[in-house]
């Protein structure tokens, strides 16, 4: 039998309920407890805290007590390796472990384990980073996501980056929008919103789940749309479903582990049966929980940004997300 996961969520999730200002983070935090989609509790460093990666003392103080006080776990602090934001040229290497160090030294302030790095950690900042991670006690966890997948030429290139420095404290937090069999129905109902046909949603989907690369597919459907006598500019809007929605092969993220340290649980609905539509969980969790995966998972509800704001159930539906879960995770382990 395997270790039950720690479910929980990050407040990513309550990004539309966050930029209206409907909770503080503290009344964020106890709306998270009180619904029951803790114990564990992700949040975005740059999001959910004014000034981050400074912090004080009087916040760190308040952060701790309102977690323990209500039982949550802190999981997954995500950073920022944010490469491009001059406007002349990339930062360098020093320049990306600078600007990394003080998010490493807030997640060991407010008690998170695990800190989310991007694919623009180059080996060079990694192995800079390694040091700073041991001090703090805190494990770097890579994320994964779409267009990226567990096998893909950039991931495969980070592993042996890894295997390299040989750090247990460097890994991966997979998000299952890598490995979906199909392209999210809010998410092309969008597009038809802006103009593409609906008639033309199947031939979308069909050359999504096709071969080669995310350019290439988008330039074949593209040319298909004008083809039917839809204008380039119109048929373009479909792009972020070839960088938002992957389909990687699932059972692949088995071949990461032990390096998983944590796990963004995307998801955009949960229908009638109780299923994620666009993403089947037996097929990517599965294969992570029988390989040994007993870390933190994090919901994360992504369909916000096509959701009005009067309509929000986020927390209804991560409840329903974390009994999806359990149903793989009691399958599992029968």
């Amino acid at each position: 039998m395997t270790t039950a996961p720690l479910l929980g969520t990050t407040l990513y999730s309550f990004t539309n309920e966050w930029v209206t200002a409907r909770y503080t983070l503290t009344e964020l935090l106890e709306h998270v407890a009180e619904t029951g989609i803790g114990p564990g509790v992700e949040l975005v460093g740059f999001q959910s805290i004014r000034d981050f990666p400074r912090l004080e003392t009087s916040f760190i103080d308040e952060f701790r007590e309102t977690t323990s006080r209500l039982g949550l776990v802190p999981t997954s602090l995500a950073a920022n390796i944010d490469i491009a934001i001059r406007r002349d040229r990339d930062l360098t290497t020093e320049e990306r472990v600078e600007y990394t160090i003080p998010q490493i030294e807030a997640a060991r302030l407010l008690g998170f384990p695990v800190v989310r790095i991007q694919i623009g950690a180059d080996p060079a900042t990694l192995e800079r980073l390694v040091p700073y991670a041991e001090k703090a006690g805190v494990r770097l966890g890579m994320e994964i996501h779409a267009p990226e997948g567990p096998l893909t030429p950039k991931v495969r290139a980070v592993s042996e980056v890894y295997d390299r420095i040989d750090s247990d404290l460097l890994g991966f937090i997979p998000d299952f929008s890598s490995t979906m069999h199909s392209i999210s129905a809010g998410l092309a109902q969008t597009y038809v919103e802006a103009g593409l046909p609906a008639e033309l949603l199947p031939e979308l989907q069909r050359i999504w789940a096709g071969g080669g690369g995310q350019g290439e597919r988008l330039k074949e459907f593209i040319a298909l749309a004008e083809s039917r006598g839809v204008p380039a500019s119109t048929a373009s809007v479909v792009a972020s479903a070839f960088t938002m929605n992957g389909h990687e092969r699932p059972e692949d993220w088995a071949e990461l582990m032990p390096r998983i340290f944590h796990i963004h649980a995307k998801f955009y609905d949960i229908d009638d049966n109780g299923d994620e539509p666009a993403i089947d969980y037996f097929r990517n969790l599965g294969p992570i929980l029988r390989a040994g995966f007993s870390g933190s998972i994090s919901s994360e509800w992504e369909a916000h940004s096509w959701t009005p704001n009067a309509e929000l159930r986020t927390a209804e539906l991560i409840r329903r997300q974390h009994d999806l879960m359990r149903r793989v995770i009691s399958e599992v382990n029968a």
